[in-house]
């Protein structure tokens, strides 16, 4: 694949380095399930979305950590799922709040909370 060409698979795939610090290459394991997103219509939005949630969710997890991939994000059986993640987040943030505390043994006010719910999908 010519790295010169930046394709959209290849922008989201940028993008997905970018959020989770990683430095995935643009094989094509790591593209294909890229592009069937992409074909099944979502948005890049809805893309950003997901990796957030996925990123929070599992990057300071030490038996999740080694998921946060673009093989495993984007996998089919496993998207759609996470895209219903992203909107259960939505419309309960407090419920999500106490998710996200325990997972990283963070104490914090609601007020922080909110505001990073609001800086992720505001």
């Amino acid at each position: 694949m010519n790295e010169d060409i930046v394709t959209p698979e290849i922008e989201i795939l940028n993008l997905f380095n970018q959020i989770t610090g990683h430095r995935h290459k643009a094989g094509k394991a790591n593209i294909s399930g890229i592009k069937r997103v992409l074909k099944e219509g979502y948005t890049l939005h809805e893309i950003q979305e997901v990796i957030q949630l996925k990123t929070i969710q599992w990057k300071n997890d030490a038996k999740m950590s080694d998921h946060l991939n673009p093989v495993t994000i984007f996998r089919d059986c496993n998207f759609d799922k996470y895209i219903n993640q992203v909107l259960n987040v939505k419309n309960n943030p407090k419920l999500y709040q106490k998710y996200y505390e325990q997972l990283n043994k963070v104490e914090r006010s609601a007020a922080d909370n909110v505001d990073d719910l609001k800086a992720m999908f505001g």
